[in-house]
């Protein structure tokens, strides 16, 4: 488990291990980036997945790439089977959480619609008195202009 193994190079295992990584950070990225959903509980969900899986991800991967330019204390096994524990971990919890706390947050959710960036502007807008009226111009704009010419 802790004995490093630059001679033997990138397994099978190593490359499946690679592979899924690369996976899970471009999965991450679209979940985080483009995903979109219209119940206000799941899109928060999704992010937070997306989140988690560039963590995990390019973790991963940086531990790949450090076994495969040879640094010997990253070329132990030890470092693959702990990351591949922790995304086991994270990967039940999302589980657990996608099929027991996730519904009833939907459900919550179901009555009410998501608030648009422009409506809270428009809202926020409502709560302000008027601004003041400009003054009148006393000149015109090209005598401003020349005012303004001569005090440089």
């Amino acid at each position: 488990m802790t004995a490093s193994s630059p001679t033997a190079g990138f397994g099978t295992l190593a490359w499946i291990f690679f592979l899924l990584q690369l996976s899970g950070v471009v999965a991450g990225a679209y979940f985080y980036y483009a995903h979109t959903e219209r119940n206000l509980a799941r899109y928060t969900f999704f992010r937070q997945v997306g989140i988690a899986l560039l963590i995990l991800g390019g973790v991963g991967l940086l531990a790949a790439i450090l076994r495969l330019i040879g640094i010997p204390v990253i070329s132990q096994r030890l470092w693959f089977w702990i990351l591949l524990l922790v995304d086991l971990a994270a990967a039940g919890y999302m589980t657990f959480y996608m099929r027991k706390i996730l519904p009833a947050l939907e459900k919550a959710q179901v009555g009410k619609r998501p608030v648009r960036a422009s409506q809270q502007r428009a809202v926020a807008a409502a709560d302000q008195p008027p601004p003041a009226p400009r003054p009148v111009a006393t000149t015109s704009r090209r005598e401003a202009r020349r005012e303004r010419k001569k005090k440089k």
